[in-house]
């Protein structure tokens, strides 16, 4: 309870001075404003009752003397809390939040003593046109302004109270010890509080220090969401710090002990960064409510196709890489469960054949798809999607061209309803399911990805960053792109939640469990005209390619027939290669079909050891780097064939005159040649000098040349000897 200090007389009404009204004494009416015909106040009571203070009123003078007249009313002061009386030291991190305070109130409180400030349609306007320019929160600026007047105009009103205990409750223990009752987390308790008990975890100052340590050690390495901040918490700090809890929260055992409300608190509360790094914060724009606009009956009744450029730069698999530039990625998802039905990234330029592949990805499966590109992703876990009976995409050149309209529309039956000029939001579905792949690829932390489009001299400069440290390739673009699809599918979504059928018939609101559940539960929807096995064979890309002894030739690697027309096909094959027509899907060329209007198609699969010199990429990727693959080549011929003209016209060493000429010798002394030969090229190897081979000093003198010519000649003479003895032997 606020202390109350009675001055005697009759003082002259100033700003901040209290008037006892009645012989309440928890209720005071405090002085904020005195003009010369009226004053302004507020009614205060306790520390606490500054959240919940009212703007200052006018009272006239003559109302005011009338109060102040009653027997039991008396002028004085109010007592301020023991923590607005001290002081924070400069330089520390309250004199720093105070400054901080002071700053963005000051101008409103010069603004405020004058009269027409003070109305009621004034006072807000004010303070919302002080919100929209310093950025900030209109009601957190006004609550900071009432308190500011609910002290008496002390700037020290501006710093936070410390918290306190709740009437009945224990108070936390002392420094000095005693016999206090454990703290107890208080707030509402999780909706698993049934099946995994009460959370007993409470937050400490070394814990809020771990979440602004962590929250700033990820702006530190570019834009952060502080969702993605409270999982990298989880898995770092905390985990490091609170090992046996996490343990039991990694088994299941207990709730999440710092939730995602918590953090987000704590992190607005206590954390302190500079302009640059505060630049890096990105925080979610929510809709101001549900509008619903964009609806569907069940799965498989609409899906939303649009196609995006990613913000990734990546490189070739060639040694050394190549920069290759940003992927093209393509989404197909389902209007009413929200679930992704397919995603596929391409280095091409936006055409119908790229919209080809990723409606292929969709209804074929997974495991087979992404096993060659190390992905490890299953059918189970993600689902082969089912024909729509309805497409909506925007009015791009690639979704509007002769060749969608006479695939999709004519030849497989699917209706289109295009959006119309300027409407981004007839598709907001999967509008922001790109924006949140797009933030989620950022916050992955993967070499070559940035976060904003570059728009100005800073976001620029982060692309180029981007783009000189690259070092992924398409297929580990694809596969981080593919874990963010699985996580999206099996994560809770918002909208879902509001579906009661689904809470109802005890669904999750997953869009994998409510896409698969909608499947099954929900009819009287528009579905596709076809089976799925027509909608694979039209959806198939045409190519030639050529057969000849048995063996089918696509882009120069074999293919070996896998039925028996194939089998049919390659017996009838000659030793002339002969063009043929046939079906793939280049994101998995492993098979090609020859298609037939009798019967099956014929089935060519490729060899297991050119299977594996395609692994990991695409004909698609291939032939985006054929001309990088060319250049190589010639390259590489080039120089070689250089070097090999070049050691041809190199002048050889001449041959040391005076040689004799080479002699046949017996097989004894030939063997002992030949050994005497190789010992000797062994310690040249080696550098030891040979054990025989006696170093002469050099001399001018012409009688030495001489006596080694004679000697010379004399060996020569006692060799032929030899030889002439052997050969009368024989």
């Amino acid at each position: 309870m606020s202390e109350f200090q009675v001055i005697a007389g009759n003082p002259a009404p100033t700003p901040g001075l209290v008037l006892r009204v009645g012989e309440d004494t928890n209720r005071y009416l405090r002085l904020t404003h005195v003009f010369s015909d009226c004053i302004y106040a507020m009614w205060v009571g306790e520390p606490e009752g500054a959240r919940y203070a009212r703007r200052p009123t006018s009272i006239s003078l003559s109302e005011l003397r009338a109060l102040a007249g009653t027997a039991s009313s008396a002028w004085g002061k109010l007592v301020l809390p023991a923590a607005l009386t001290n002081e924070p030291t400069k330089g520390s991190e309250r004199s720093t939040q105070l400054e901080t305070a002071w700053h963005l109130v000051e101008p409103l409180i010069k603004v405020f003593n004058r009269k027409t400030s003070l109305s009621r349609h004034s006072f807000t306007a004010l303070i919302r046109q002080r919100a929209e320019e310093t950025e900030t929160s209109q009601t957190t600026l006004l609550r900071t302004i009432l308190r500011y007047y609910y002290f008496g105009g002390t700037r020290l009103a501006l710093l936070p109270l410390p918290r306190g205990v709740k009437p009945g409750k224990a108070s936390y223990p002392s420094a000095a010890g005693g016999n206090y009752a454990p703290p107890k987390r208080r707030g509402r308790q999780s909706a698993l509080a049934e099946e995994l008990g009460r959370n007993q975890f409470i937050v400490r100052a070394e814990d809020i220090e771990d979440m602004v340590t962590c929250f700033r050690r990820l702006l530190t390495k570019g834009p952060a969401f502080k969702s993605t901040a409270h999982e990298e918490y989880l898995a770092g700090e905390f985990r490091r710090r609170h090992t046996a809890i996490y343990a039991r929260y990694m088994r299941g055992e207990v709730p999440e002990p710092v939730t995602a409300r918590q953090f987000r608190y704590y992190i607005d509360e206590h954390l302190r960064v500079s302009d640059e790094l505060a630049r890096n914060m990105r925080t979610h724009q929510r809709n101001p409510g549900y509008l619903g606009s964009v609806r569907a009956a069940g799965p498989c009744e609409i899906y939303e196709i649009d196609a995006t450029g990613g913000r990734i730069h990546l490189v070739s698999h060639d040694d050394p890489p190549v920069l290759v530039g940003k992927p093209t990625i393509y989404f197909l998802i389902d209007r009413w469960s929200r679930f992704v039905v397919s995603a596929y990234l391409s280095l091409r330029s936006a055409s119908y054949e790229e919209v080809r592949h990723a409606l292929l990805i969709a209804f074929t499966s997974r495991e087979a798809r992404f096993k060659r590109l190390g992905i490890n992703i299953t059918d189970a876990r993600w689902p082969v999607g089912r024909m729509p009976a309805v497409i909506c995409p925007d009015r791009g050149s690639d979704f509007m061209s002769d060749a969608m309209e006479q695939s999709v529309v004519n030849d497989l039956r699917i209706d289109m309803t295009p959006l119309p000029p300027l409407c981004p939001d007839g598709k907001a579905i999967v509008e922001r399911l790109i924006r949140e792949i797009k933030r989620r690829m950022a916050a992955s932390g993967i070499q070559g990805a940035y976060a904003d489009r570059p728009m100005d001299p800073r976001t620029k400069r982060t692309a180029r960053k981007a783009e000189a440290c690259a070092v992924r390739t398409l297929a580990d673009a694809y596969r981080l792109l593919v874990d963010i699809i699985e996580d999206h599918n099996n994560r809770p979504h918002r909208t879902l939640r509001r579906r009661r059928i689904l809470t109802q018939a005890g669904v999750a609101p997953t869009p994998r469990d409510a896409y698969l559940w909608g499947l099954k539960n929900i009819t009287g929807l528009r579905s596709a005209p076809l089976s799925e096995d027509d909608y694979h064979r039209l959806l198939l890309s045409t190519d030639k390619a050529s057969i000849a002894k048995s063996v089918l030739r696509y882009k120069g690697r074999p293919y070996l027939p896998d039925n028996e027309p194939a089998a049919e096909l390659a017996r009838r094959s000659t030793g002339r290669a002969k063009s043929v027509d046939v079906k793939l899907d280049k994101t998995l060329p492993t098979e090609v079909w020859v298609p037939s209007d009798q019967g099956t198609w014929a089935r060519f699969v490729m060899t297991e050891g050119t299977a594996q010199e395609i692994a990991g990429m695409s004909l698609d990727e291939e032939e985006a780097l054929a001309s990088r693959t060319s250049l190589l080549w010639a390259r590489a011929e080039h120089e070689g064939r250089i070097a090999r003209l070049t050691a041809k016209n190199e002048k050889r060493a001449p041959l040391r005159k005076g040689r004799s000429k080479a002699v046949t010798l017996p097989k004894a002394a030939h063997m002992a040649a030949r050994a005497q030969e190789t010992a000797r090229m062994k310690e040249e190897l080696v550098g030891k000098p040979p054990a025989l081979r006696q170093e002469q000093p050099q001399t001018d003198d012409p009688t030495a040349t001489a006596d080694w010519a004679r000697l010379e000649e004399e060996e020569r003479l006692r060799n032929l000897a030899l030889i002439r003895q052997h050969r009368n032997k024989r």
